[in-house]
């Protein structure tokens, strides 16, 4: 399996797809999982597509699934932008084109002064989920559920902290949920039957998350 990530510091912090490829080194029944990426801080799918160099690695042959993440709060206030860049993309690709689902802001964020952003955490993780959901039927692609993972361990362990300090970014708990999640959407696999430490996240933390992660996973392909 050969996954291309493209996006920003929502997949590089962390290295999210050096966790998928470890995950599936450490897991003695998966497959090999080969992950390169088209990273920049920052930067949204119109600077991949202008600027990065995207469309032609997107486009490149061997790539079996292609992850196009864009930037947090783009689908909510450049919706129409959003949907030309990542169809122009997502076009592109030979493989299955996977839409990494982000999460909402931290609660408390000054993003929720904005009537765009719905105010709330639940309702800026619905309103990117809307987005994401119609981009997918466009595309025929698939919605990696990461911000819905987010969203239910939260719920289920409330005094967890995902987010980093600035209120947005992952920190190394909520990167590792992020992979967690990719893992298991990839392969069908359960992360948490996988003997793999990760510097900062406990052998409690990891379970947690790894077992969030294949339950929200179960539950949207089950819906499918």
């Amino acid at each position: 399996m050969n996954v291309l990530f493209v996006g920003n510091s929502y997949t590089f912090y962390g290295d999210v797809p050096g966790q998928v490829s470890a995950f599936a080194e450490a897991d003695p029944g998966a497959r090999s999982i080969q992950t390169d990426r088209v990273v920049r801080g920052g930067a949204n799918l119109e600077a991949h597509v202008q600027e990065t160099g995207a469309l032609k690695r997107v486009a490149e042959p061997q790539w079996t699934h292609v992850v196009l993440q864009e930037k947090s709060t783009g689908p909510l206030h450049d919706a129409p932008d959003y949907h030309r860049y990542v169809r122009e993309l997502g076009r592109q690709v030979k493989g299955q084109v996977l839409l990494y689902e982000t999460w909402a802001r931290q609660d408390g964020h000054e993003i929720y002064r904005w009537g765009w952003s719905g105010k709330s955490p639940s309702a800026m993780r619905r309103k990117l989920r809307a987005e994401f959901d119609l981009a997918a039927r466009d595309l025929d692609a698939q919605v990696v559920p990461v911000g819905s993972a987010w969203e239910r361990c939260l719920e289920r362990y409330p005094g967890m902290i995902l987010h980093d300090t600035d209120m947005h970014h992952a920190n190394v708990l909520g990167s590792h949920l992020a992979a967690s999640v990719f893992y298991a959407w990839l392969t069908g696999r359960d992360p948490a039957a996988v003997e793999l430490t990760v510097e900062g996240v406990d052998e409690r933390q990891a379970q947690r998350l790894r077992t969030v992660a294949v339950d929200v996973v179960r539950l949207e392909r089950a819906r499918a």
